[in-house]
């Protein structure tokens, strides 16, 4: 096996599934292929936390391994996602006064973000991202770079996302008990964001929705850069829980049928139509509707669409995402989801897959490694702008880390 700084990890902790995606960064023209790809069944994790240190431990060293036999190289470090209930945002302000010569520099900038970031948090919550959104100069707003600007007065517009301290320390310390270094936390709608959006949509205005296993992320882009983004912890194996309860069959068999014969649309579905599983070891035989089972699909997921919706709704966002809603995730993938999402948010609906990258058709092709893909390519980022921050093995941040790990100029 090889390994080399030319590797960039992407490390997606899902509820259902934990993914890898291996990229090399070409030196020449700083662009990534993909060449390796891990999945295991996820264990010890729920909506986005770890509930068993060791049974999520073997769910990483178990894709990551995987993902190292296909690429043929050796794995040190990652960039991970977090995701979860426990994940909060909200928009932020900072003001600071430009010093004498009245010339806007770096440090003024600094200070005005650093304002908009000095917010009050609870003892167990801590700022996982600080994106400034755009400037304001002595009253005049829409100011993207404000540098070299003159001006006596800046104000500064931020995204700030939360999440709680041990949330993150937990899969920090899952992945480096796996053996793995964490070069970094990202929230996975973030991540997203930057493999699936182009840069037109987020000008126009756009709403990217994750259809995870345990959980549902969200974040709206409008004028170039985010404007509200959140978690709901409810996702796909609330849909396998209605199916078990409804149609009376074990959970394994509840996940078969949604993924085999399910449908968010009960309309495609024939009446009269069964379903009929045989027996197996330690299971009797079972029949079902297959309209039942569609009807139970479509309804949770109308449920989970109208949560998403109402956050839109509540901003005003909605009525600015010309360029529509884009779905990711395991979720996207289902049948009908595109017309069930574009009847309840009343926009064009599109499946979001990687963009940006090459390699491996089936991480470029595929909605559920847009997370993995989008660490990648942060990751690469950072590293072009020579921003790569690393946590400690007790878990938290350095203070220099922290430091780089705000968005200075660089909107997602």
């Amino acid at each position: 096996m090889t390994a080399g700084a030319n590797l960039v990890i992407g490390l997606d902790v899902g509820t259902t599934a934990v993914r890898t995606v291996v990229a090399e960064l070409d030196r020449e023209t700083r662009s990534l292929r993909v060449i390796g790809l891990g999945h295991a069944a996820a264990r010890g994790l729920r909506k986005g936390l770890v509930t068993n240190l060791d049974g999520a431990v073997e769910s990483i060293t178990r894709s990551v391994e995987d993902a190292e036999k296909m690429a043929n190289v050796e794995i040190h470090s990652v960039f991970a996602g977090i995701t979860g209930g426990h994940v909060r945002s909200f928009n932020s302000r900072g003001v600071a006064a430009i010093g004498e010569g009245g010339e806007i520099g770096r440090k003024d900038v600094d200070r005005a973000i650093a304002a908009a970031r000095a917010v009050s948090l609870s003892a167990d919550r801590e700022i996982l991202h600080t994106i400034p959104q755009e400037f304001t100069v002595d009253g005049q707003a829409g100011i993207w770079e404000p540098e070299g600007m003159a001006g006596v007065r800046l104000e500064a517009e931020a995204h700030i996302v939360t999440g709680t301290i041990t949330a993150a320390q937990n899969i920090v310390k899952a992945v480096n008990k796996a053996g793995f270094e964490v070069e970094d936390i990202v929230l996975q709608s973030l991540a997203e964001s930057i493999a699936v959006l182009g840069e037109d949509e987020k000008n126009s205005g756009v709403l990217l929705v994750g259809l995870g296993g345990g959980t549902t992320g969200f974040a709206a882009f409008h004028r170039g850069c985010i404007r509200r983004s959140g978690v709901l912890a409810v996702g796909g194996d609330h849909v396998t829980n209605d199916i078990s309860v409804a149609l009376r069959v074990p959970i394994t068999l509840a996940e078969e049928a949604k993924v085999t014969w399910g449908s968010m649309a009960e309309e495609r579905a024939e009446a009269g139509e069964e379903i009929e599983v045989p027996p197996s070891p330690g299971r009797d035989a079972f029949r079902f509707g297959r309209r039942d089972l569609a009807r139970v699909i479509e309804s949770r997921m109308t449920e989970i669409l109208t949560l998403v919706r109402r956050q839109a709704d509540r901003s005003g966002l909605r009525r600015m995402m010309a360029a529509g809603v884009v779905l990711t995730g395991g979720g996207a993938l289902g049948d009908g989801a595109v017309e069930l999402a574009a009847r309840i948010f009343d926009l064009p609906v599109r499946i979001g897959r990687p963009a940006g990258i090459s390699g491996i058709s089936e991480a470029l092709d595929n909605p559920v490694f847009a997370t993995g893909t989008g660490l990648a390519l942060y990751g690469q980022r950072m590293r072009n702008e020579g921003r790569v921050s690393r946590f400690r093995r007790r878990g938290r941040l350095s203070r220099a880390a922290d430091r780089l790990r705000e968005w200075v100029g660089k909107r997602f």
